[in-house]
């Protein structure tokens, strides 16, 4: 059974000039920078009253002269940055993965659409540039200069649409607050404690939606974020990073798995970034997007973290 999304999709793809592959499309860029690939695999899957029929896997395979030789954690500083997915390093070279979730029943079908057309689109020509971007400042401005993507909006979001997102949260049981430019909420880990500010050692993930911070690559758009109650850093950080990013692969019933864990700050600790690039505001996307978080920080309580210690990888139980 194929989903509306689906359906759009193929309308979209197949009027234009790429190879047709079993369940998608292949386009092989100019200049042996490498492919783009957008599968649909069927599943069928039900939880909680959601059918899913399909997953949209959106795969670049880079390639190409310049690219940066990176070792594991220099891999995963490079994921604080990813667009479109997180980078993974495979038979000696670089990719990008990121699956959508298709729905039998999906009540945003031209949003989502629009993602995955965005995502196949964009995750070889950016993902590219972030990388070309790593090798020095001059290369860095090259890159930007290059997309020359918009670094703020034109009409900015309104900062009653903030004040109300933080409302929703609130009524959902969320400590959260708001300010011009963002939300913010907390996700209680373990404890009973909702807030860092009532305890601050209290284990909760905090949940940030920006839209102030451009991406210096990709440009305007929504920054979302997870900060963990981690506070050293530790040699099994990119290890951490890289099987998360892997596990969030293995879902079929979830939140777009668009975004990636990376090491993030002066310290290198894992987070989880979405940078959803986006030339002006759409309806109430900071409030779906820190709820896609809120969904993410409850997989990682349930199945790995252990109350007073942190992560552990080990599942305690299924997803």
């Amino acid at each position: 059974m194929s989903s509306e999304v689906e359906e759009r999709l193929h309308r979209v793809l197949s009027a234009h000039p790429l190879e047709r592959i079993e369940g998608g499309y292949r386009l092989v860029h100019p200049g042996g920078v490498g492919t783009s690939t957008l599968r649909v695999r069927p599943v069928d899957e039900s939880r909680d009253g959601l059918r899913v029929v399909g997953i949209a896997e959106i795969v670049a395979e880079h390639a190409g002269p310049g690219l940066p030789n990176l070792h594991p954690t220099g891999l995963q500083r490079l994921n604080a940055l990813a667009v479109h997915g997180a980078y993974q390093i495979c038979d000696g070279r670089i990719r990008q993965e990121a699956h959508v979730s298709l729905y039998e029943h999906e009540s945003a079908v031209h949003f989502v659409t629009q993602t995955i057309l965005n995502a196949f689109g964009g995750q070889l020509p950016l993902g590219r540039s972030i990388l070309l971007a790593t090798t020095s400042a001059d290369a860095l401005e090259a890159q930007r200069m290059h997309h020359a993507m918009p670094a703020r909006w034109q009409q900015p979001l309104e900062a009653a649409a903030f004040a109300q997102s933080a409302r929703s949260l609130r009524d959902r049981g969320f400590v959260a607050a708001h300010d011009a430019t963002s939300i913010w909420a907390e996700f209680p880990l373990s404890g009973d404690c909702p807030s860092r500010t009532i305890d601050p050692e209290a284990d909760t993930a905090l949940l940030q939606v920006n839209t102030a911070i451009p991406h210096p690559i990709a440009g305007a758009g929504y920054l979302a974020t997870i900060l963990l109650p981690i506070r050293e850093a530790t040699p099994s950080g990119a290890e951490v990073c890289r099987r998360l990013n892997d596990l969030e692969l293995e879902h079929v019933e979830f939140v777009p798995r668009l975004g990636a864990w990376g090491l993030h700050g002066s310290k290198e600790l894992p987070g989880f970034t979405y940078f959803l690039p986006y030339t002006a505001p759409y309806a109430d996307l900071q409030t779906t997007l820190i709820l896609w978080c809120a969904r993410r920080a409850a997989w990682l309580r349930e199945r790995f973290w252990v109350a007073r210690t942190g992560l552990d990888l080990e599942p305690r139980s299924a997803a």
